[in-house]
């Protein structure tokens, strides 16, 4: 074996640890590493540390001083439990902190009032920080991180659509079954399939009106932190007033439809059996 071992920062057998024990240019390895030597002994051997990420590459040199076994590894290193450390290289502090703490190349900031986006950017930029908007970076030549909000906002609008329409579904036919009795007893009095669609078009668009309201009631306490659901806080940001529009429109609809197939069922059998049954 050449007389320089070669330790790529991340390797999983050999650890690099810094040690306030350990002079500059020094290191002190498990005496392990004995068995990777040609002649068995690792002191005086020069190591070579890589440190290499997307950010940085980086070396440095140094030489075993010594090796440590289980009994003599506090006294060597500083470090009390033995079994925390296994095969692990203890290396100067000082020339620890200059190989892996480099400058920061990119860090995020979070604004809790989108309004201040703006603001903040600004203000980076007079402390001398190249600041940009999330909005404002590139996934690659043709796709934005806007058109990913866009997919995202689009599947958040269908979730909120799918939850909603099955929701509504089941409550309007509880809502519907429970009047089972008084329609029927409408068409016991000569009232006909027209005037019985008419009657639940009415109370169903009101019924779905004020539960939307409710809806929005609800979204507004919650976007003002009235109410704290972070989950549904999260969720609202996507949403625009075409998505709340889109979803009353679907919910009048369904509402409708299901009012139809009420109606046809209520004079599919006779009134005497429509009366005694749930439809």
């Amino acid at each position: 074996m050449a007389n320089t071992i070669l330790l790529q920062f991340g390797n999983p057998y050999f650890r690099i640890v810094p040690s306030d024990n350990v002079e500059k240019g020094k290191a002190i390895v498990s005496e392990d590493l004995n068995y990777l030597c040609q002649n068995g002994r690792a002191r005086n051997r020069d190591i070579k540390i890589l440190v290499e990420n997307i950010y940085y590459k980086d070396e440095l040199n140094v030489k075993i001083s010594s090796t440590y076994s289980k009994n003599t590894f506090t006294r060597q290193t500083g470090y009390k439990k033995y079994d925390e450390y296994p095969s692990s290289v203890f290396i100067n502090k000082e020339e620890y902190i200059n190989l892996f703490n480099k400058q920061p190349y990119q860090s995020s900031v979070f604004v809790k009032d989108k309004e201040k986006i703006e603001e903040t950017i600004n203000k980076l930029k007079e402390l001398g920080i190249k600041a940009q908007s999330i909005k404002d970076f590139k996934v690659n030549d043709n796709i934005t991180l806007v058109q990913f909000v866009k997919i995202f906002k689009l599947i958040v609008t269908c979730i909120l659509i799918f939850g909603l329409f099955f929701i509504s579904y089941f409550i309007i036919r509880i809502i519907l079954k429970s009047r089972n009795v008084y329609f029927t007893t409408l068409r016991m009095l000569g009232a006909t399939t027209q005037n019985v669609k008419r009657i639940l078009d009415i109370e169903l668009f009101i019924n779905s009106s004020l539960a939307y309201l409710s809806f929005l009631v609800f979204i507004t306490l919650v976007r003002y932190n009235i109410v704290n659901v972070s989950f549904v806080n999260n969720l609202i940001e996507f949403l625009s007033i075409r998505e709340y529009i889109l979803m009353y429109v679907i919910l009048i609809v369904m509402s409708r439809l299901i009012s139809r197939r009420f109606a046809k069922k209520i004079f599919k059998k006779s009134a005497i059996k429509t009366y005694n049954e749930e439809v």
